[in-house]
């Protein structure tokens, strides 16, 4: 339910001057007077504890366009959740109040920048769901589309594709529910022995995605699952460096905003855990930093439970560089170990704010530490000296949020 006092609140304060806002405002005094909307809008909020981010629809008939789109996010996130809710399949003219929103909307679209009456905007539609959608069976592990799902097997291929995969039916599932940029579903079929699986392929063709039928031989060649799966799909998603070649940060953010940091976590699962704790506790985005494990290794994002395409992720090698610009750019860091008699609980914080957590063996690297604003730790009884990362960034990261 959308409160649409809190969104003209939200639009004010986010100082927009758009002619589309101002007739949005407009059309919100006529409903305050009348009790019913002179246009038929769509309205979409991202955030958690407040409104960080707000995308208006307004049908369009004309160049064909279905949507008319003001976007306004303070955030990464807010600026992804809101673009996630996107309709598939449907094309917009996208009108961004703020310029960076424009550059890292080709997170989600596919779009051609454009002038209009009402500025430049951009033409797009989501990743995925352009042009002719295939409906196919695949027989043959050689076959073009099997080929370039099987790369995707390789870190250095996902990256350069920006694509990744999720595997089974929950996290499918969700991903096309979430409204991930799905580009492509591979499926047995064992898959649509149940109506369940026959109705969301249909949903998903529906959606113009492609989507291809394969025997387990075929699937077989493309992940080393086992069993193998009935269904798989691929996904874009760009993972971008956290510090631009200037050396500047790469991230959009406002003042209450917390980050957090994983270093050198070697464990895919853990990395997953972590993830998944990071995005429940409303993190803004989560850097991965050093030569720990890939996010894109299947158990990462099996244990991320959809947080992985959800979230915004950046990559660092070197944790130092990244809080050395974070800390010149007005962030407290801070790091958690065992080694100080600082208790986070007693801890006042101020943001933007990032934690980092390290290594399941090692910890944070001691240079590393070196460069935080603040060294804390998670006090234990005796018999234990450390937690499981995951258990760890949760703790940390809902205290965060609760004196945010």
């Amino acid at each position: 339910m959308v409160n649409y006092k809190q969104v003209i609140t939200f639009l004010d304060n986010s100082n927009s001057d758009c002619e589309w806002i101002n007739r949005f405002k407009q059309s919100y005094q006529n409903f305050i007077r009348t009790g019913s909307w002179d246009i038929d809008y769509k309205v979409y909020t991202s955030g958690w504890k407040e409104i960080e981010g707000v995308m208006i629809l307004l049908p369009e008939q004309e160049d064909d366009t279905d949507y008319n789109v003001i976007l306004c996010a303070n955030t990464e996130r807010s600026l992804r959740e809101l673009l996630l809710k996107f309709p598939r399949s449907c094309k917009g003219n996208f009108s961004s109040t703020k310029p960076w929103m424009i550059d890292r909307s080709k997170d989600i679209l596919i779009y051609n920048k454009i002038k209009s009456k009402n500025g430049q905007i951009i033409q797009g539609i989501k990743q995925g769901s352009q042009g002719t959608a295939e409906n196919r069976v695949v027989e043959k592990k050689k076959d073009t589309i099997i080929a370039d799902i099987r790369r995707l097997s390789k870190e250095k291929e996902r990256i350069e594709l920006n694509q990744f995969l999720v595997e089974g039916e929950l996290l499918v599932t969700r991903a096309f529910k979430d409204g991930l940029p799905i580009e492509s579903i591979i499926y047995t079929s064992k898959y649509i022995t149940s109506q369940d699986g026959i109705t969301f392929l249909n949903k998903a063709s529906s959606d113009n995605i492609s989507i291809y039928n394969v025997n387990d031989g075929v699937m077989g060649s493309i992940t080393t699952t086992r069993p193998v799966p009935t269904i798989l799909a691929s996904i874009h998603y760009n993972y971008a460096p956290f510090l631009l070649d200037t050396k500047q940060l790469n991230l959009q953010y406002s003042p209450n905003c917390s980050l957090l940091i994983a270093e050198n976590i070697e464990n895919p699962d853990n990395l997953g855990m972590t993830i998944r704790t990071a995005d429940a506790a409303g993190v803004s985005a989560v850097l991965i930093s050093g030569d720990g494990c890939s996010p894109f290794h299947k158990n990462c994002i099996r244990a991320s439970r959809g947080a992985i395409g959800r979230l915004p992720l950046f990559h660092s090698s070197s944790t130092i560089s990244a809080v050395e610009e974070l800390i010149r750019s007005g962030w407290k860091v801070c790091g958690a170990t065992s080694n100080t008699d600082n208790v986070y609980y007693e801890t006042e914080l101020s943001f933007p704010y990032a934690v980092i957590v390290g290594n399941e063996y090692t910890g944070i690297l001691p240079e590393t530490l070196e460069k935080c604003s603040d060294i804390i730790r998670i006090p234990m009884a005796p018999g234990q000296s450390s937690l499981n990362v995951g258990v760890a960034a949760g703790i940390l990261l809902f205290e965060i949020s609760r004196q945010k």
